[in-house]
C-alpha cells in the first residue's frame, strides 16, 4: 500500500512541477479541433463557420471557404494538401463548413447555397446541381474569383489517385488560387 501511495504522490509532484495540465474541451481552438478532425497540423487557419456565415461571404463578403466532411476520405486527403498550400502562403483564415446535413435534408439554406454556386457545381443523376465535397471557393466582395473541386468526384482509391505527383500538382493549383486571391485590387492610379 505504501508503494502505491508513494507512486501516486510522485506522479502528482511530477505533474505539478512540470506544469502539465489537461486542456478542457471549451479551450480547444478551431485549429486544434480541425487538426484532430482532419489529421493535419495544429498550425492551420481553419475557423468553424455556420451556414449563415458562409452565405454572408457569398453575398458580399470576402474569404476563403472550405466545404468538406471529415467522414469523406477525399475531403481528408484534400484538407492535408490544401493546408500545406495555405501554410506555404501564410493564409491566416479559412472559413470551414460541413454542409452534409443540410445537403442530405435539402434544406432552404442548402437550396440557397446551390443557387449561388450552381455555375460551379456538377450535377447529380437527375441533372440537378449538387454540392459534391470537398469544394473550395475564393470570394472577394461576394464575387467568386477562384474555385477548386478537383477531388470531389475522383474515382478509385485516394492513395492511388493522390500520389506524390498529383498532390504536388494540386498543391500548386491551390497556391495559384491563393496568390490570385491575395492580389490587392487597385482603384485609380496603380
Amino acid at each position: 500500500m505504501k508503494k502505491v501511495v508513494v507512486l501516486f504522490i510522485s506522479i502528482l509532484i511530477i505533474l505539478v512541477v512540470s506544469g502539465c495540465e489537461v486542456k478542457k474541451a471549451e479551450k480547444v481552438t478551431d485549429s486544434e479541433k480541425f487538426a484532430a478532425e482532419y489529421s493535419v497540423s495544429d498550425n492551420n487557419p481553419y475557423e468553424y463557420s455556420n451556414i449563415d456565415e458562409i452565405l454572408k461571404i457569398f453575398d458580399g463578403g470576402t474569404g476563403i471557404v472550405f466545404l468538406a466532411d471529415s467522414d469523406c476520405e477525399w475531403c481528408s486527403a484534400t484538407a492535408k494538401v490544401f493546408t500545406d498550400a495555405l501554410n506555404y502562403k501564410n493564409v491566416s483564415k479559412v472559413y470551414y463548413y460541413n454542409p452534409k446535413k443540410i445537403r442530405d435534408k435539402n434544406t432552404k439554406s442548402y437550396k440557397k447555397l446551390v443557387s449561388i454556386l450552381k455555375d460551379y457545381l456538377q450535377t447529380d443523376e437527375d441533372n440537378n446541381p449538387y454540392l459534391y465535397l470537398p469544394d473550395i471557393y475564393f470570394v472577394k466582395n461576394g464575387k467568386i474569383i477562384g474555385h477548386n473541386n478537383d477531388t470531389a468526384t475522383m474515382n478509385g482509391s485516394v492513395d492511388e489517385a493522390l500520389n506524390k505527383k498529383t498532390k504536388k500538382e494540386l498543391k500548386n493549383k491551390y497556391i495559384e488560387l491563393i496568390s490570385k486571391y491575395n492580389v490587392k485590387e487597385c482603384s485609380g492610379g496603380c
